[in-house]
């Protein structure tokens, strides 16, 4: 593409859950200067949030054809919860042969942060997440059948009736709520897992005083999207540490 146009250096594809925005907003807010991103939603008539979630994986090929000839570089699939219940070896065998029919990648967020974590070199994780107890336990199970050690792991709102409660929860809270439980707790790295709550400002935050890297969801699946889509970074390290790319938070700022 011609210099000047939008997305010179590249597009890049991100399908979210049809109520979340946060995803879609952190995301573009990640990516730099030259890059373009599309979204897609993906959606299920489903009432029942597990199964809702199931359907978002299990019909993601019709839901990226809506895409139609736009060419990218690689496409983040921004949903956690899909893969900790699909299980990670359905997922990313279906993913594979999508990504060999469409010639692009296609990648889950749950692969992009185990990506980060290997990157790292992460064997223990403190985890926290925003889902009722039911999601965060199949969160618990996934990261350990992927040979992660949890050193603690909580749920901010663990009675919840539906995963979209998720979009009301307050960050600010949220990062108390670690801040106090993580202050002493020792982990490789602390992860905030779920696309749907706000955590670049509180990650940000959070990286100043937790004895570790702090990683989210989101973070690690623009890091990932970017690797795969062959788009160089000025940081190859997914760590919150350093921050991911230069001017996130002003980016942010507009949103």
């Amino acid at each position: 593409m011609g210099e000047g146009h939008y997305g010179r250096h590249g597009t890049l594809g991100i399908a979210t859950p049809q109520a979340n925005v946060t995803a879609e907003t952190e995301f573009r807010a990640l990516l730099p200067r030259g890059v373009a991103c599309a979204t897609v939603r993906m959606t299920s008539d489903e009432p029942l949030p597990e199964d809702r979630l199931r359907a978002y994986f299990t019909d993601i090929g019709q839901t990226l054809d809506r895409f139609d000839t736009l060419v990218m570089g690689a496409v983040g699939l921004a949903c956690t919860g899909s893969s900790y219940l699909l299980g990670h070896a359905s997922v990313e065998a279906s993913l594979a042969t999508l990504s060999a029919r469409r010639q692009q990648s296609v990648i889950s967020a749950a692969a992009a942060i185990e990506r980060a974590l290997n990157q790292i070199g992460a064997r223990s994780i403190a985890l926290i997440c925003p889902y009722p107890e039911w999601l965060l336990e199949a969160a618990e199970r996934h990261w350990q059948e992927r040979g992660f050690v949890l050193a603690d792991r909580f749920s901010l709102d663990p009675h919840q009736r539906d995963t979209r409660a998720i979009y009301g929860l307050s960050p600010e809270i949220a990062a108390e709520q670690i801040r106090t439980r993580w202050h002493s707790r020792k982990a490789d790295v602390y992860l905030i897992t779920g696309t749907g709550l706000p955590t670049l400002r509180l990650v940000a935050e959070l990286s100043g005083v937790l004895p570790g890297p702090v990683l989210s969801s989101n973070l690690c699946l623009a890091w990932a999207t970017l690797l795969e889509a062959g788009i160089d970074l000025a940081e190859r390290g997914p760590s919150a540490a350093m921050p991911l790319l230069a001017g996130w938070e002003n980016r942010l700022d507009d949103c």
